[in-house]
């Protein structure tokens, strides 16, 4: 009987599952905070100490025509329109992706692509454009354009994880 205990003891210790190293990783920018870019380079990024979430998409998805909150313009991840999560090993600036040739530090020690999209399904990029209006003069001076990302899945290394829906941020456009 004590052979049976042990024999049993020793398979469930055998038998033990190991997930290893794989973490889930997730972030979470301020929605709050507006998009920052690059001057008209299609370059649209967030930072947070160490991360960036970085959009690479034609500035001529952002049209200044007002879409109804139901129906955003829709495009979809692909060779284009990228996002991409970065992970630095010190903190990073706005100087890192608005420089005309790439510092060398700080050096990127992680980063998740999201995978391409599929219309209506998922790597969707949707874009809510209203108007910025003057409380003064009540004029349109503006748009703002409400990037929010549906059913985006990021991959590294046969590791993956899903957001069912992320706001990315808003850009604002002057007229």
């Amino acid at each position: 009987m004590k052979r049976l205990i042990g024999l049993c003891a020793l398979l469930l210790f055998l038998n033990s599952c190991d997930d290893g190293d794989l973490t889930i990783q997730k972030f979470n920018f301020d929605t709050a905070a507006t998009v920052q870019t690059c001057s008209g380079e299609g370059l649209f990024f967030k930072i947070k100490s160490k991360e960036a979430l970085v959009l690479t998409i034609p500035t001529t998805s952002f049209t200044n025509v007002v879409t109804p909150a139901d129906q955003p313009t829709e495009l979809l991840i692909n060779a284009t329109n990228q996002v991409i999560y970065r992970l630095f090993d010190a903190t990073v600036s706005n100087t890192y992706f608005c420089a005309s040739f790439p510092p060398a530090t700080p050096l990127v020690v992680e980063e998740w692509k999201a995978s391409n999209g599929v219309s209506g399904v998922s790597g969707i990029i949707n874009i809510t454009t209203t108007e910025i209006i003057s409380p003064t003069t009540s004029a349109v001076t503006g748009y703002n354009h409400l990037i929010v990302f549906k059913n985006i899945t990021f991959t590294k290394e046969g590791n993956s994880f899903t957001y069912e829906t992320y706001t990315f941020g808003s850009y604002v456009t002057s007229i």
